[in-house]
């Protein structure tokens, strides 16, 4: 760091905050600390809390928000998810802040070409430095006027160090996430019913927790539903299962690029993911595995993962290490930072 250089001041605009189920947003914050000093404002508390030691503050009052934001005199604002651009844009123009979005799946899959038309003059707008998104997502949004240069391409962030485990796992399968129609965690419940031999394990976070639940109690209980745990203590979780089954709803699809697979790639964990797109063969790479029913999905996790897959899991899930992935952001960063320095 230059002597006397300032680190850069980021502000993070979210919809709720500190949300258990979203851990990209952790992840990513833990990265970006590093280099930057970061404060969060929500407009909602969370359903499903953890604790947290990142400086934030939640409120609805607009007026108080752009206050904290002028107080705190960040370089640049930045959200996740494509439809809160409007809100930042607001704080953006009312305090001329440069602004950066990450978009993720369910809010580009929803209909990009309708719900987004009104976005692109944003997006385009020289007060938005780009968006990060998925690579199969990058198309679709060009479609709607968006310009290819503001448009970044990248796979999902995981805490890959966290996660990276190359020891022998156990041999249960597993589902982990949050609790919502779009996963069809019933699916799952069933796949374990098919195979009472197996341990089955779901990580289910709020949301619909209580139906799958009671739905796995009729069935006589094929599945072992466990509470929600925080980021931490995930690993070691992973690290006694040899499969994760990661369901998802055809009939919704907005499933996208769920972080779990990272996760369990990183962990050791052969990936077995409901084939809703062709996008999800370049996310789950050659190492994973897609089925298109739950007879399928039987065949598949009940075979051992193959080793040569799982050597090659470990180094597919790099793509998605936020220690690499927070240099997009740093970059995009860069014209706005005005002499702060972003080392290390």
């Amino acid at each position: 760091m230059r002597p006397g250089a300032a680190r850069p001041r980021i502000a993070y605009l979210l919809r709720q905050y500190p949300q258990l189920s979203e851990t990209y947003v952790r992840s990513e914050i833990d990265a970006i600390r590093v280099a930057c000093d970061v404060l969060v404002l929500a407009f909602a508390p969370p359903d499903l809390p953890y604790v947290s030691d990142v400086p934030f503050k939640v409120s609805d009052d607009w007026e108080e928000v752009a206050d904290v934001i002028a107080d705190f005199r960040p370089h640049v604002l930045h959200t996740h998810w494509l439809y809160t651009i409007w809100d930042l844009d607001y704080f953006a123009r009312r305090l001329q802040i440069p602004y950066t979005v990450r978009a993720h799946s369910f809010d580009v899959l929803i209909d990009p070409l309708h719900d987004y038309e009104e976005a692109v003059d944003l997006v385009n707008d020289e007060l938005c430095l780009g968006v990060l998104t998925f690579p199969f997502a990058k198309p679709l949004l060009e479609q709607t006027g968006m310009r290819e240069d503001k448009l970044v391409p990248c796979f999902p962030v995981v805490d890959y160090n966290l996660f990276h485990d190359e020891t022998p796992n156990g041999d249960r399968v597993m589902n982990v996430g949050a609790c919502l129609p779009k996963k069809q965690m019933e699916d799952f419940l069933d796949l374990a019913a098919s195979m009472p031999d197996r341990g089955f394990d779901l990580y289910g976070m709020g949301y619909d927790t209580a139906d799958i639940t009671e739905r796995n109690r009729d069935l006589g209980g094929p599945v072992t539903v466990l509470p929600s745990m925080p980021l931490d203590l995930m690993p070691s979780e992973y690290k006694k299962h040899e499969w994760l089954v990661y369901t998802a709803s055809r009939k919704i699809g907005t499933v996208g690029w769920p972080m779990a697979v990272a996760e369990a790639q990183a962990s050791g964990v052969g990936v077995c993911m409901a084939n809703l797109r062709p996008d999800l063969h370049e996310y789950v790479g050659d190492c994973g595995f897609l089925f298109d029913s739950i007879a399928e999905a039987r065949e598949i996790v009940s075979r051992p993962f193959p080793t040569e897959l799982r050597a090659q899991g470990f180094e597919h899930a790099r793509r998605s290490d936020v220690a690499q992935h927070k240099q997009l952001l740093l970059e995009l960063w860069r014209p706005a930072l005005q002499g702060a320095s972003c080392s290390p």
